[in-house]
């Protein structure tokens, strides 16, 4: 019933959890880690963005991005929240406690570096102005191959999403031909 749900509500988040699946299981095989319960929990990662899914861009095709009437610290902060509400929605749906943890490390104490930059140019660069620790997830850091690999391929997989041109940026990183 969790996943029908994010399918009908986040769909975007939903692909964007198979993607992140996707390339977890295959890097976790490589490296010796639990291939099975890297895509599972990548698939389960973002469970709590079905909470407010269009507070978050791949579930806003059609619609304005709600962000640009908000303060960067309250973005942020809604952000932040999909993790405390996945935690919330996989203990309801009694999901495994190693799918608990992934979701609990899935971004670790990384910087929501979008919008705390975007609070610092609100504030003429002052660094001072903005808290830092404001616009960082609460953690934990990762503590197993599997969460760290999710938390890397979630964060290539975002990326890539907002690329404009990604063929060029292939075509870069392939070099030139050989000839």
């Amino acid at each position: 019933p969790l996943l029908k749900k994010m399918i009908l509500e986040a769909p975007g988040t939903y692909h964007h959890s198979i993607v992140v699946g996707n390339l977890s299981e295959t890097a976790a095989e490589e490296i010796g880690g639990n291939g099975l319960l890297a895509r599972v929990g990548a698939i389960y990662h973002d469970i709590g963005k079905i909470k407010r899914p269009y507070f978050f861009t791949e579930n806003q095709e059609a619609y304005k991005n709600i962000h640009d009437e908000m303060e960067p610290s309250l973005s942020a902060l809604v952000i932040a929240s999909h993790v405390k509400e996945g935690l919330e929605l996989a203990k309801k749906n009694k999901l495994p406690k190693d799918i608990i943890d992934i979701i609990a490390q899935h971004h670790g104490t990384n910087l929501i570096t979008y919008f705390f930059h975007r609070a610092l140019k609100e504030n003429g660069s002052d660094v001072d102005a903005v808290a830092e620790e404001n616009y960082r997830y609460s953690g934990p850091k990762p503590q197993t191959k599997e969460a760290g690999i999710i938390l890397l391929a979630d964060s290539l997989e975002a990326a890539t999403r907002s690329l404009t041109n990604p063929l060029a940026i292939t075509a870069t990183l392939a070099g030139p031909p050989v000839v």
